[in-house]
């Protein structure tokens, strides 16, 4: 297992450790300017600076996490400087048959990832080069891994890894985050296009998590369980934060796209499992393995992606910001009084997304207004990661 040297300094581990109390949110001056920052310090990791893929040890599906970060920026922000590096770079990352599926997408959640950010792309009104738009990209992914639903076993779920192989490295795993993200994916293009067989399948997939038990009564999400015996009846109990995001957000989606209360019930469920699961002493935490400093190349980036997913929910669904910066006041402080350039991946990725993610509980993106208050800011293999036991 590879650990990650963000652990040892830095907003991931320091400066979230220690209590803060928040009388008011970050004003949104100072946000912009924060995110600008954060932004162009992830940027500067890059090796190489034309095309957004992280440095080892951080892995291919981290790198389209960092890709949706610079795009929720830009569209939160106005700020399009990033525009070039991300069209370039998930157009390279493609492949010639409009589906990720590069030597990297061992599992299904790797290819999902970037899928997720092409969708970002096209929702974001980013404009499409080449000969396929993103929203392609991202539906192309969707119907391959809607033909992978497996219900010959456990009677449904999408399985970690894509192929068989030796049958000991994730077959057999159905995990929360490759369901989530499947989830996520079909309830995005469902809003997004009005895809009645997308809102389907989101509908289905959720159910079939709830029905094993993945997600539990109190809104605790399980990491995953095995199907060897074909009942999928023995757990994974580990909870990560990311995998309440997934499933956060895109509840949160069903909750705008279809008006049913239940899915307005699931998200505020998800919200109060992440504040009493995922943070301490008012901040952000990953509850397994950061107070042990022995999170992994993986699970550094765990909480980054949960903040995400909130501030994109706060966004489509107002009614809940004032609840979701409650979970993340302390963190936004924290990176407020930190440094904001020279950081390492993680504590760029971490600090911008939590930022960003203050910004939209304020109602800042999307058709709000957000370019005009831009103006004037100053502007600057993979490893099972501890998630299965073989």
């Amino acid at each position: 297992m590879r650990i990650s040297s963000v652990l040892a300094t830095g907003l991931s581990t320091c400066l979230f450790s220690a209590p803060f109390v928040v009388a008011e949110p970050p004003s949104v001056e100072s946000l912009l300017t924060s995110a600008a920052k954060f932004a162009a310090s992830l940027k500067s990791t890059y090796p190489n600076p034309s095309i957004a893929l992280l440095p080892r040890p951080f892995w291919w599906w981290q790198s389209g996490i960092a890709i949706d970060a610079l795009l929720t920026y830009s569209q939160t922000t106005g700020d399009k400087q990033y525009y070039a590096l991300l069209q370039n770079t998930i157009i390279s990352q493609k492949t010639g048959t409009n589906d990720f599926m590069t030597r990297d997408a061992e599992g299904n959640d790797d290819q999902a990832w970037w899928a997720l950010a092409a969708l970002s792309a096209a929702e974001n009104g980013v404009p499409n080069v080449g000969n396929v738009t993103w929203l392609d990209l991202a539906r192309n992914v969707y119907n391959e891994q809607k033909a992978r639903y497996d219900p010959s076993t456990c009677g449904g779920g999408i399985r970690w890894k894509v192929l068989e192989g030796n049958g000991k490295d994730g077959w057999h795993y159905k995990n929360s985050i490759s369901n989530g993200l499947f989830f996520q994916l079909a309830a995005r293009l469902a809003r997004f296009t009005g895809d009645a067989d997308a809102q389907a399948w989101a509908e289905r997939v959720y159910d079939w998590v709830v029905s094993v038990k993945l997600i539990g009564e109190n809104f605790e999400v399980y990491d995953g369980t095995d199907d060897t015996n074909g009942t999928c009846t023995e757990l994974n109990r580990d909870q990560w934060s990311y995998n309440n995001g997934v499933f956060l957000h895109g509840s949160a989606v069903m909750a705008a796209l279809t008006k049913n209360a239940k899915w307005l019930d699931r998200t505020n469920g998800f919200i109060a499992s992440a504040k009493r699961t995922f943070t301490q002493n008012g901040t952000l935490f990953e509850q397994k393995c950061e107070a042990s400093a022995t999170c992994n190349t993986d699970q550094v980036s765990f909480k980054g992606i949960l903040a995400r997913w909130l501030g994109a929910s706060a966004l489509i669904l107002p009614e809940l910001r004032a609840d979701i910066a409650d979970v993340i006041s302390g963190t936004v402080t924290a990176v407020q009084r930190g440094n904001a350039t020279g950081l390492g991946v993680m504590d760029s990725f971490i600090g911008l997304e939590v930022v960003d993610a203050s910004l939209r509980t304020q109602g800042i993106g999307g058709v709000e207004g957000v370019i005009g208050l831009y103006k004037g800011t100053n502007r600057v293999r993979r490893s099972i990661a501890g998630r299965i036991r073989i």
